[in-house]
Parts: C-alpha cells; sequence; structure tokens
C-alpha cells in the first residue's frame, strides 16, 4: 500500500528544512514510514533517497551540492 498523501508531503517538507539540530528527528521519522512498505514500492524507493539526503545533512553537507 503505497504511503499515505498528507505524510508524504510532510516528511517531504520536514527533509527539505532539516538542518543538523533536527536532522536526527526528521530520519526517525522518515525511517518509520518506510518501515511500513514493501521494497519494491515506489515510496521506499523515495524515503530511501531522501535517508542519503538527510545522511548528508547529519554530515555537515548539503544535499545536491558537490565541492
Amino acid at each position: 500500500m503505497p504511503l499515505d498523501r498528507e505524510l508524504k508531503s510532510q516528511l517531504r517538507d520536514r527533509v527539505s528544512t532539516a538542518n543538523k539540530s533536527n536532522v536526527d528527528e526528521v530520519t526517525a521519522a522518515v525511517e518509520e514510514a518506510r518501515s511500513t512498505l514493501p521494497e519494491d514500492d515506489k515510496d521506499y524507493a523515495r524515503l530511501s533517497g531522501w535517508l542519503e539526503d538527510l545522511a548528508s545533512v547529519a554530515g555537515g553537507s548539503v544535499p545536491g551540492k558537490f565541492d
């Protein structure tokens, strides 16, 4: 079953505004939502990408920006 549209929108907003002070909380929310999805679901893949972006934020980088 795909991710609820409202939840996906809320998570997307939180991911896009994540910073060092809240990245752990946002990561936990994305991981929790992803755990409800089968691995072959397109939203699972989308959330996996968001987790990669959040890992960049946690590491002090800006997602999508290359030095």
